[in-house]
């Protein structure tokens, strides 16, 4: 797979066109209304969007020590309200606000980003599992309020009621009390509208339904912008056939795997905390304990937010979103009037005198032979074509340079998300909507996380290709824009091509060009350079790369791995403690390398392949030996094998390591809520493993020091410095812990 990348052709101008459009498309009419909106109330919405610019007649406090919210927010003061959720929300409205019963009525939205809905309380007897300390630092908590013990009783209490729907709303009049410096302490919650590809299918309207987003942050030390949000708060407007809540499993899953991605230098959303609700949530297998999860991003924004948009033929809404994005997520400014005219004039007066001298020449020389008609056909066609990368085409490039970025890091710690849904995909290139995902074990490039992934599209091996097809997914959302090149800020010229069906294809192949472009350089490219600097790192390989590390050290490791069955992660803590500074050749470290191979290939492969094995590692390590030899920083061991071992994790959170967590704290949440007065052992398992993910390299080097010292014969020693911090949690996977799916119920 990463061969067949490495040596892959530029992409070809139709690339990004998939033939799965054209085949079944679902309807989005097919998700009906629970229950429909009386004749009445209907009757006094109009259907065109609204912003909601001002200040909401009900908005609920946010409490101390939680940092201070913008309010109103950004997205919410720039964006369209959903028609129906808007009503009520402004100060010279006099119609009372929508209730929640009607709010969280599933149903289509039209015209909107978003939709005004509160969380639905749960809060009775709600349980703070953990807290995030590390990470409130981030978005701007106090200092000394980022641990819960700085807290009050009623700190406590307030923060636990507001994360789990308890937070209680405040009229206008009442907004006094929660002013400060800083303006009010209000907060607005709102569930965002976005449709998208799921298994290669459009699915019509999606949203968020059981996620609601509480407010923006910006860190007044850092000028960071964070979004809150809580997953699991009840039903939205875009629940469809759900319930809107979510179970702790999937909840421990998210909390601990967003904190481990991040920990090992992959973009990500973060967690920041996790309750326990009395909620009994029915799933396939019976009812389950309920739980919310508070996870934050700088923005919510994916790939189906365009897509919604695109599909509806909704234009006007699909650019200002655009704007929105280029604008406040990017920071791109409006393209320059002046360089846009210089453009013009330049590119396109040279076009049309090209074009007006050859018509001159073929009206005197008359008809040509065939051949020389293809001539000029190919001349013409090795002529350049207007290339003016507007913002949203560079808009385009920093979302895909963003995903590559990120996929690479997948692939490089071995992580398998398992449902790369377009509106799983963040347009800020993060992992996020943690799902039925798994770390490998073994190297397993086929490897399918998802037991729901039957043709394994979302196979592990699949992921760069899959993240550059919901890339073109993208991009056939903005080609107008991206094709309008220098003209894009000239709105009824716009107008006029996009009411003409053939003007409008001609806008669609003025882009293919510049989104080929963008594909081949932004995310090709980009991957590829991110990829080899990623695996040169784990290879303990520091310093400049060179071209033939990719194939001829990386992916014949990885092949290695995968004949004989080797776990992915404790090949490169094995490495490390591979020896050169005194050894010559290859042969003078045999004892080294059948060390390294009986410790690396499982026992049931070695009984059958043990000499195949060696024989191969020896082919291999000749290379890498010889790499390693090239230079004194290289040959020198301990260097090195810090080097490695601040890159390779000791600890993974594996799915049976997940599974262990999950039953243990399952358990420690039902004995607090029964009171029983046992002693909990687990009451504090959730940090530790938590702390785990959030440091997952080890802490000591001194155990390889000794190993030196000593002059072992071997001279290779499991690399186990430091990770008695992680107990029970590293090691072999156990037998019924190999090869564990999830699926995508949560």
């Amino acid at each position: 797979m990463l061969h067949a990348i490495a040596t892959a052709s530029p992409l070809q101008p139709t690339a990004y066109v998939s033939p799965l459009l054209t085949r079944r498309i679902v309807s989005s009419s097919r998700l009906p209304l629970r229950r429909p909106l009386s004749t009445s109330r209907l009757a006094k919405f109009s259907m065109s969007s609204t912003v909601a610019t001002a200040r909401a007649l009900l908005a609920t406090p946010v409490p101390f020590p939680l940092p201070h919210p913008r309010y109103p927010a950004k997205l919410t003061a720039s964006l369209p309200v959903d028609e129906i959720s808007g009503m009520g929300h402004d100060d010279d409205e006099d119609s009372d606000p929508v209730p929640d019963s009607i709010l969280r009525t599933p149903r289509m939205v039209r015209n909107a980003v978003y939709s005004f809905v509160d969380p639905e309380d749960q809060s009775k007897n709600a349980l703070l599992l953990s807290w995030n300390k590390e990470f409130a630092a981030t978005i701007g908590f106090e200092i000394g309020k980022t641990d819960p013990s700085a807290w009050s009783e009623q700190e406590h209490q307030d923060l636990i009621k507001f994360l789990t729907g308890g937070g209680k709303s405040l009229p206008r009049s009442d907004r006094e009390s929660v002013e400060s410096g800083s303006g009010p302490r209000l907060a607005q919650p709102w569930a965002h509208c976005y449709g998208g590809h799921q298994f290669g299918y459009y699915a019509g309207q999606l949203g968020d339904g059981r996620a609601i987003s509480l407010y923006e942050t910006v860190n007044s030390r850092t000028g960071e912008s964070w979004e809150l949000q809580l997953k699991g708060a009840g039903k939205t407007p875009y629940s469809r056939f759900a319930d809107g809540y979510a179970v702790l499993r999937s909840s421990i899953r998210e909390y601990l795997c967003a904190e481990a991605v991040a920990a090992l230098h992959v973009a990500s959303s973060r967690s920041l905390a996790i309750l326990s609700t009395e909620t009994n949530v029915v799933r396939e297998e019976g009812p389950e304990p309920g739980s919310i999860v508070c996870r934050v991003a700088p923005s919510w924004i994916r790939f189906g937010s365009f897509e919604i948009f695109f599909y509806r033929k909704d234009r006007k809404n699909l650019r200002g979103l655009a704007e929105y994005v280029c604008s406040e997520i990017f920071n791109l400014t409006k393209d320059d009037p002046q360089e846009m005219a210089q453009f013009a004039a330049q590119f396109r007066s040279t076009t049309l005198n090209d074009s007006t001298s050859a018509s001159s020449v073929d009206a005197a020389a008359g008809s040509k032979d065939k051949d020389s008609s293809k001539s000029a056909a190919a001349t013409e066609d090795d002529k350049p074509k207007p290339m003016y990368k507007n913002r949203f085409a560079k808009m385009l490039g920093e979302v895909a340079e963003r995903t590559a970025i990120m996929v690479s890091g997948w692939q490089s710690i071995g992580f398998c998300h398992g449902v790369m849904n377009t509106d799983n995909m963040s347009i800020l290139g993060l992992t996020i909507d943690y799902g039925p995902y798994a770390f490998l074990d073994k190297y397993d490039p086929a490897w399918i996380c998802n037991h729901s992934d039957s043709e394994g599209r979302y196979s592990f091996q699949q992921q760069p290709a899959i993240c550059l097809w919901n890339l073109g997914r993208l991009a056939l959302t903005l080609e107008n824009l991206i094709g309008a090149q220098e003209k894009v800020d000239d709105l009824e010229w716009m107008q006029a091509q996009e009411s003409d069906p053939e003007k409008e294809k001609d806008l669609k192949e003025s882009a293919t060009d510049i989104v080929v472009d963008i594909l081949n350089t932004s995310f090709r490219n980009v991957f590829l350079k991110d990829y080899r600097e990623r695996m040169n790192a784990k290879m303990g390989l520091f310093g400049p790369v060179q071209d033939e590390d990719l194939t001829e050290i990386v992916v014949p490791a990885l092949a290695w791995m995968d004949d004989h069955e080797v776990d992915f992660h404790s090949f490169f803590r094995t490495l490390a403690d591979y020896k050169v500074s005194d050894k010559t050749t290859v042969d003078d470290n045999m004892a080294q390398v059948e060390q390294f191979v009986k410790t690396l290939v499982p026992p049931i492969v070695w009984e059958v392949r043990g000499e195949i094995a060696t024989k191969e590692a020896r082919n291999w390590m000749l290379k890498y030996h010889q790499r390693l030899c090239e230079s004194d920083e290289l040959k020198n061991d301990q260097r090195r094998r810090a080097s490695m071992n601040r890159v390779n994790p000791a600890f993974v959170l594996r799915n049976w390591v997940a599974q262990k967590v999950i039953e243990r704290v399952t358990k420690s949440v039902e004995m607090t809520r029964m009171r029983t007065g046992e002693e909990d052992p687990d009451k504090d398992l959730l940090e530790k493993v938590l702390w785990m993910c959030q440091n997952p390299y080890g802490t000591d080097d001194s155990a390889a020091q000794d190993a030196v010292k000593t002059g072992d014969a071997c001279e290779v020693k499991r690399n186990d410095a430091g990770l008695e911090v992680y107990g029970e949690f590293v090691g072999p996977v156990p037998e019924w812990g190999q090869g564990i799916q999830c699926s995508c119920s949560s």
